[in-house]
């Protein structure tokens, strides 16, 4: 039998030791990994049209009433250019998710009008996200190329590290008049406002007008026309006729006056001669 050694047991005192760095797994970003890039405006609205059909039966109302412009104002709806039911021209702020603004049928009478929309939505979805990322390539090769004609000196600083910040206290030395000594103070100009961004811009909510529904109640003539004045406006109160003041007065005006003046004068000359 092998002689036990304090090598063999591990005895040493210097293995009973912790290290002092230990190996710690590398922490994972909160969010779930890489963030996402930015949507645009026009993927936003497409995928959030495409939810909605999702979402919703179809025979809900629009909250906000719908739009009667016929799409005289708006675009034509590109879903659904016109009611089945009552045939409403629907213009582009009626969505097909939402019931017809005027006989609160569904838009999308059958599933397979339903699921050739939601087809076109996702075809629209990728043909606008490549055409974007396309757009992006080429920005970035354009403005590689045009770096690549106008290298800049790395090895000077920088114009922006050399040029202070706005917000800084300035000195400023002053000589009073009286006691001829010199006044320090420190001015701070005001901070400038952030202008808005463009995303800031394009993902505002633009105010858009309704045209509301017709009224319920049709106005129409209720009186016969007089065959002695076909053109008479029915629809409206009666005119009548109010004279002058001036005429009910006796007094003509300024001009009345000037003639009364001529005759005064005629008369007079007539009775001289």
């Amino acid at each position: 039998m092998a002689a036990k050694t304090p090598w063999s047991k591990s005895s040493v005192p210097s293995d009973r030791i912790k290290p002092s760095h230990v190996q710690t797994a590398p922490s994972k970003r909160r969010g779930g990994g890489a963030a996402q890039p930015t949507k645009s405006k026009a993927i936003v609205q497409l995928e959030s049209l495409l939810k909605h059909l999702r979402e919703y039966t179809g025979r809900e109302k629009d909250l906000k009433g719908g739009c009667f412009c016929q799409a005289a104002d708006h675009q034509l709806s590109p879903y659904t250019p016109i009611c089945r039911t009552c045939g409403l021209i629907l213009c582009s702020l009626n969505q097909p998710y939402w019931a017809c603004p005027h006989c609160h049928t569904g838009l999308l009478p059958t599933p397979a009008t339903r699921e050739a929309i939601i087809t076109r939505l996702e075809s629209q979805i990728e043909e606008t996200a490549a055409r974007e990322v396309e757009e992006q390539r080429r920005a970035e090769e354009e403005a590689r190329q045009a770096a690549g004609a106008f290298p800049t000196l790395s090895a000077n600083p920088s114009t922006s590290s050399l040029r202070p910040s706005t917000n800084e206290p300035h000195k400023v030395l002053s000589l009073n008049s009286k006691t001829k000594k010199v006044i320090v103070s420190y001015n701070s100009s005001p901070a400038t406002s952030r202008p808005a961004s463009r995303a800031d811009v394009e993902n505002k909510e633009e105010v858009v007008r309704r045209v509301p529904p017709p009224p319920a109640e049709v106005s129409y003539a209720r009186q016969a026309p007089d065959p002695a004045r076909p053109w008479v406006n029915l629809s409206i109160d009666p005119i009548i006729y109010l004279p002058s003041p001036n005429a009910q007065s006796g007094s003509g005006g300024p001009g009345s006056s000037r003639r009364k003046k001529g005759k005064q004068q005629a008369t007079n000359n007539n009775v001289a001669s």
